[in-house]
């Protein structure tokens, strides 16, 4: 055998230290590149849920547009709601956390043939009792936005409708639903609220006096137009949103007058 051909195959062939430290070299090219791939992951799972949590706001302050929109009667802060809580009924004071409306029958959030009239009610409350619906989301705030619905209430022709406001619990229809999740207290506000301009023969009784300096938004006489709405989103991951808008309500004067 010719040995110099041998020695010649040997000066070409890899060592086992050359193996080892070409391997090592791309054990870290491949780790490199699989971390790259996770942060790109991430970093794109994190834009998708930061554009859902901007969508929930959104949403949430659409629905809430919708519906004071159409609404006949803004009530004002400190008025006090009675509403259906499963087998029990819970006295809910408006402000900032709790907005309430009427809205009229015959329209698109009040489907009703008779003068008999809807409230809405959106109040701030604890997740947990609705937390088997909503499931195990991690880092929310512990706080949703939800709305309550009662169909058939009755608001007689020139009167005050302070009094419809202790019959929400015994309507003819009622419901809850959350409207949005992990809303923050801080930076959730429903009780701006502003004086229309215009009155009507509807409000004889509603209507604001001469001097609008002795009527204040807290009274029942108050004729409020519009309300300033802003909902805040915040999980501990640091994903947050918050939306604002001003409502105008379509009832000054009124669209349609309470039923006798």
């Amino acid at each position: 055998m010719d040995t110099r051909h041998i020695k010649y195959l040997d000066s070409k062939g890899i060592s086992l230290v050359e193996l080892l430290v070409a391997m090592a070299v791309l054990a870290l090219i491949l780790s490199l590149s699989s971390r790259l791939i996770f942060q790109n992951q991430d970093i794109t799972t994190r834009q998708v849920l930061a554009g859902r949590v901007n969508e929930d706001a959104r949403l949430a302050i659409l629905r809430i547009s919708d519906v004071v929109s159409q609404a006949s009667y803004i009530f004002p802060n400190n008025a006090t709601i009675t509403v259906q809580t499963g087998a029990t009924t819970t006295a809910v004071v408006t402000g900032d956390d709790a907005l309430a409306v009427l809205v009229p029958p015959r329209t698109a959030y009040c489907p009703l043939t008779t003068t008999q009239y809807c409230g809405f009610l959106y109040r701030l409350e604890a997740r947990a009792p609705y937390a088997t619906d909503l499931g195990n989301t991690p880092g929310n705030s512990g706080w949703v936005l939800v709305e309550y619905q009662a169909r058939g209430l009755t608001w007689n022709a020139n009167t005050n409708p302070s009094s419809v406001a202790s019959n929400w619990a015994s309507a003819s229809f009622s419901s809850r639903g959350v409207v949005v999740d992990s809303v923050t207290d801080n930076d959730t506000d429903l009780s701006l609220l502003a004086f229309a301009g215009i009155t009507s023969e509807v409000d004889r009784i509603l209507a604001i006096p001469t001097s609008t300096v002795s009527v204040s938004l807290n009274s029942t006489n108050a004729l409020i137009g519009s309300v300033r709405v802003r909902i805040g989103i915040a999980y501990s991951n640091g994903l947050q949103a918050t939306r604002q808008s001003d409502i105008l309500a379509r009832g000054i004067p009124r669209a349609v007058p309470p039923g006798n």
